[in-house]
């Protein structure tokens, strides 16, 4: 990570490096690959990276106690305003199954943390509270089926829970074409939609810019948001738009 500042002088602005970074893991950590960055209501980042994508050098110091670096970090790991570690926790556990390649992560009102994973069986996406304790699994690591089973998702890329609803909308994602909502205290379904409100497909979709819009979303389906006057953003990155639906999918 690099923090860059404009230097305050009467020529043109310059950039330069802040002095504060960048900043040294602890405990000889590295990160991976980054899958999901969020900012909660602490002004705190939350990193959800991927251990499973460093190689056999860049973690050597697993196999070679003299080496001081490298050591892959734990999947989730939460940060202060000036870059320190507050917490870091994730991987495998108790009750859950967790994803082959992690992806998105977001912390709700209620401080619940949720992740996903966009792996070739990653069917689901987990809850955990602050301190990384298991709450929920919705879905299931297995064998992908289709955007029309509401007991498993597809590869799911990002998720968003409404503080008004306490609704867990999900983009749903490298391999379904949907967003499905759920519980955020149960799991249980609620409904989902396709682009332009209509039911999902699994349609295998070209983007094509000379084309007229395609009627379904495209994979991924990646990220998703809601605003303050409520209405769903959705990232349908296959087809190189964004589309807004109220929360009922219209």
């Amino acid at each position: 990570l690099a923090m860059i500042r404009p230097a305050l002088t009467a020529e043109a602005p310059k950039f330069q490096v802040d002095p504060l970074w960048p900043k040294t893991l602890p405990n000889s950590w590295i990160f991976g690959q980054i899958g999901g960055v969020f900012v909660d209501a602490q002004d705190h980042v939350w990193v959800n990276q991927r251990p499973g994508t460093l190689d056999a050098r860049e973690k050597r110091a697993s196999t070679a106690p003299n080496v001081r670096c490298c050591k892959p970090a734990p999947p989730v790991v939460e940060l202060d305003q000036d870059g320190n570690v507050v917490q870091a926790w994730g991987g495998p556990g108790q009750g859950y199954q967790w994803p082959a390649n992690e992806h998105g992560i977001f912390v709700d009102h209620n401080n619940f943390v949720w992740v996903a994973g966009n792996g070739m069986t990653d069917g689901m996406v987990l809850k955990f509270t602050r301190a990384g304790k298991f709450v929920l699994q919705i879905g299931r690591s297995a064998a992908m089926t289709s955007s029309a089973d509401t007991t498993q998702l597809g590869r799911p890329a990002d998720m968003v829970v409404d503080p008004v609803t306490n609704e867990l909308f999900v983009a749903d994602g490298y391999f379904n074409h949907r967003v499905i909502v759920f519980d955020a205290a149960t799991g249980a379904f609620k409904r989902m939609w396709g682009a332009y409100g209509k039911p999902p497909t699994d349609d295998k979709l070209t983007y094509d810019p000379k084309a007229a819009p395609a009627q379904q979303f495209n994979n991924p389906v990646h990220g998703i948001r809601i605003t303050k006057d409520g209405m769903v953003v959705v990232a349908d990155r296959g087809n190189n738009r964004i589309q807004v639906f109220r929360k009922d999918g219209t």
